[in-house]
């Protein structure tokens, strides 16, 4: 008895089971294997195409379309002199162009710009060397003003020191005809006392209403001496008034 048809068991029932295995085996029909059941949903989804039997029979590996050429041939991607890609070289050209129109851009507006502000200063220099818009009997007198009322300003607001006033005293004194002859001074009654102490021997003060703050006559037997704000008020304004205006 040989391999083939020698079967473990009873006789009469594995007969019948072994020649109907080996009848369902050798009339099974292809594409139940897991395999062909792969490369049938494959085939149903367009992943492949199907199959013939000229395809079916070479190996499924990839295969470059043209294998005598090697496209990474002298390509080193740690090479830090290595020559940038294409698509790198056009960013930094646009990169440039965009530099380059919109620095022009500014220099032109700035150009312009510069070229009108000097056509502006032209004009207003044309303007002042003709004279015509400019009123210089108005101009004088605004600027007359406005000295006397700075300087009537600083002057009423510095007040009236002791010292200083006992020095104005002092400078007039060299002024008399004799400086060792004695004088009346007539200051306002509260200047007084801020001369208490600071005065020559020969110079009496005395108070009077009528003399503003800070200011003094001195009368002595051969001459008499003013001094005072209002005496400075009316000297600077007949200098200003004799000042004229600068020629443009």
């Amino acid at each position: 008895m040989s391999e083939a048809t020698f079967v473990i068991g009873l006789p009469a029932r594995a007969d019948a089971a072994a020649t109907t295995r080996a009848r369902a085996q050798s009339e099974s029909t292809g594409g139940f294997t897991p395999a062909d059941l792969i490369a049938r949903i494959e085939q149903a989804f367009g992943a492949r195409p199907p199959e013939t039997a000229a395809t079916a029979e070479q190996p499924r590996h990839f295969a470059p379309a043209d294998p005598a050429s090697d496209p990474t041939a002298g390509w080193d991607m740690l090479d830090p002199a290595g020559q940038p890609l294409p698509c790198l070289e056009q960013v930094e050209a646009a990169r440039s162009e965009g530099y380059e129109e919109g620095f022009a851009a500014a220099t032109h507006a700035a150009q312009a710009e510069a070229a009108r502000d000097r056509a502006l200063l032209d004009g207003v220099a044309a303007q002042l060397r003709a004279g015509g818009a400019i009123d210089r009997a108005a101009l004088a007198e605004t600027l007359r003003r406005t000295v006397l009322t700075l300087v009537t300003a600083v002057v009423g607001e510095t007040g009236v020191s002791g010292p200083l006033l006992a020095a104005r005293v002092e400078a007039a004194v060299d002024l008399l005809a004799d400086a060792s002859e004695s004088a009346m001074l007539r200051v306002n009654p509260e200047d007084v006392a801020l001369l208490a102490g600071l005065l020559p021997d020969t110079i009496f003060p005395v108070g009077d209403a009528a003399m503003a703050r800070g200011s003094f006559v001195m009368e002595a037997a051969s001459t008499i001496v003013e001094d005072g704000p209002a005496l400075w008020m009316e000297q600077l304004t007949a200098a200003i008034e004799r000042a004229a205006v600068p020629a443009c």
